[in-house]
Formats: C-alpha cells, structure tokens, sequence
C-alpha cells in the first residue's frame, strides 16, 4: 500500500548509518537495493581499505585561504598533486573537478546523478584518491565524487583553476574553525577530554552528510537550516512554501542569483528584517526564494531552507563534531 516507501526509508537509514561508522560493506548492500549502483560498487571496492584514517602528524593545522571571495580556497595535496579546494560546508563528500581527478590518478567507481544547491543536478562518479594532505596531516583513502566544475567555477578565481570542493564528511574528521575573520581554515583532532559546559546551537547531520542547525527568523524561531557555506550570492535561501511562515519579505520586483555545486540557483529578490545564527544576528538580510527547495519534506523533517557564505562573511564558525555543537562569532 506504500509503495515500498517504510523499506526504502529503512535501507536509507541504514545505508547512512553503516556509511558514517566506516562499514561500507553493508553500506554498499543497502545502496544496491536503493538502485545506488554508481555509490554501491565503489563503496564495495573500497570496503576493505583504511579509508578516511589520519596519520600520526601534529594535533592542529592551520590552512591559510588562498583566496577569500567568492569563496574560500585553501591549497592540499592530491595523491602527491596540489589541489586549489574550495572550503564548503554544503558538500559531503570530497569533490574533484575532472581533469585534475584524471592527472592525480584517482581511482574511479561507478556513476549516478545527485543534487546540489537549490536542488540543481549534476552526474557525478564516484571514487577515491589514496592520499590527501592537509600541510602535515594525510588522510588515507578519501572517497571523492569527480565531476565537471569548470562550467560552475572556471571563471570565478581570475588567475587560479579550482580543482575541487573540500566537504563536510572529511571535515568532521576533526573540529574545525572557518575563520572568516583571519582568512584560515583550523582543524585540531578530537579529543577524548571532558566536554565542558555546552555551548552553541546543537548541529546534526542528515543522510549523505548534510549539515543542518537552528536559526531565528522574524517570524519563527529555530528554524531548521541547511548550513550550506558553498552558496554565495545571498545570506539565505528559502522555498516559496515557507515565506510567510518565516516572516520573509519578497521583493516581486527584483531577481535574485545564488550559485552553488550545482550552478546557479535562481529565484526572487527577498529581505528578512533580523536573521540569528546562534549569537550572530544580522540585521536586513539579503536573500533569495526559491520556487521549491528538494530537500524540504524528503528527509523525515521539515528544512526551511540554507544559510549561505553571504551571512559568514567577517566570523567564526566553529564546528564541534565531537559533541555536535557549533558556535559563530565576531
């Protein structure tokens, strides 16, 4: 009677959950019968590498941006190749652009299309690259989705070629500090000392590594949020649906243009009069609506729309995947 719907949400809970704890086996299995193929074999292949395991380098690394607009950018080494990636909450897994996955010598999986800002498709394929530096710090065995990205960003860095997008999924290998303020990315590895008092907005993470958190809007506090740093352009996206829940004011007038993985993401002109991030509160924020938002009923929970780099600019967004908290500063 529901068409198989519970199963597949059942496989898709535990493809996630097996994926997260490092057991792609069985994580390969539940992706297969979710018609994954692309995702099911690679995991499959990688099964037994030690994949995503630091080496005994020093506690904290500190990556100066090489550039800061329209996104951050930090240089890392490849499979021994440096590599221009932008710095991007909204991603989850690694991303190669293309040419540079070929020249590294990445070694690629199956293929499947997957969705990216504002709901924006794009075929990737799946692989992995055996090396990834960080100045000190190697990861072993990364998975990475390779795809083109020169449509999307060949223009964007003048005098630079970005050569992929550093996710969510390796960056909660470690606590992380993007500092928009000093124009670095921190990542210091975890520690197994007593949590002090709890401080910040509770984060969580969805199914293929989405981050989600709380944020206030004129008209509805705690609003659940995809924290998606990756899309410039505007300090907030939001689906049509949930305008007037949240206290946003369209602009009927006006355009507006956000860009993301994916391309760009285009919709109306909107303002909120307040918009709060956990102790960060801007005031007539610049956003965007979008005729539907993918995300919004699909995974269990309501989402009412992204937070984008626009309200990050000149802070501190501290992400504490130890105990799931982040906090934002100025």
């Amino acid at each position: 009677m529901e068409g198989g719907l519970r199963t597949r949400t059942v496989l898709s809970h535990l493809a996630e959950a097996y994926n997260r704890n490092g057991d792609l086996g069985h994580a390969a299995l539940c992706y297969e019968q979710l018609g994954r193929e692309g995702l099911a074999g690679t995991l499959a292949a990688i099964s037994q590498l030690p994949v995503l395991q630091l080496n005994a380098g020093p506690a904290v690394c500190r990556l100066d941006w090489v550039r800061t607009e329209p996104l951050p950018v930090v240089t890392v080494a490849v499979n021994g190749k440096p590599a221009n990636l932008i710095v991007d909450t909204g991603a989850g897994d690694t991303v190669l652009d293309v040419a540079f996955a070929v020249n590294a010598g990445i070694r690629l999986g199956g293929r499947e299309w997957r969705d990216f800002a504002g709901g924006q498709p794009a075929e990737v394929l799946h692989g992995h690259a055996e090396q990834l530096w960080l100045n000190e710090i190697g990861i072993t065995d990364v998975p990475v989705q390779v795809l083109d990205l020169q449509p999307t960003f060949g223009d964007w860095f003048p005098g630079m070629k970005v050569d992929g997008i550093l996710g969510i999924r390796l960056l909660s290998l470690f606590d992380c500090t993007l500092d928009y303020i000093e124009r670095r990315l921190e990542l210091s590895r975890p520690t197994t000392e007593s949590a002090p008092e709890q401080q910040g907005t509770p984060i969580w993470m969805a199914e293929n590594w989405m981050l989600f958190s709380h944020a206030d809007f004129p008209d509805q506090r705690q609003a659940t949020v995809f924290l998606d740093s990756g899309m410039t352009g505007a300090s907030f996206a939001v689906p049509e649906s949930r305008v007037a829940a949240l206290g946003v004011t369209p602009d009927p007038t006006a355009t507006a243009i956000g860009t993301g993985g994916g391309g760009v993401v285009g919709g109306s002109a909107a303002e909120v009069s307040k918009l709060r991030l956990d102790a960060l509160e801007r005031t007539r924020c610049s956003g965007l609506i979008l005729d539907r938002l993918s995300i919004e009923k699909t995974l269990g929970f309501r989402v009412n729309g992204l937070i984008g780099h626009d309200a990050l600019r000149d802070t501190r967004l501290a992400l504490d995947f130890g105990r799931m908290r982040m906090t934002l500063s100025q």
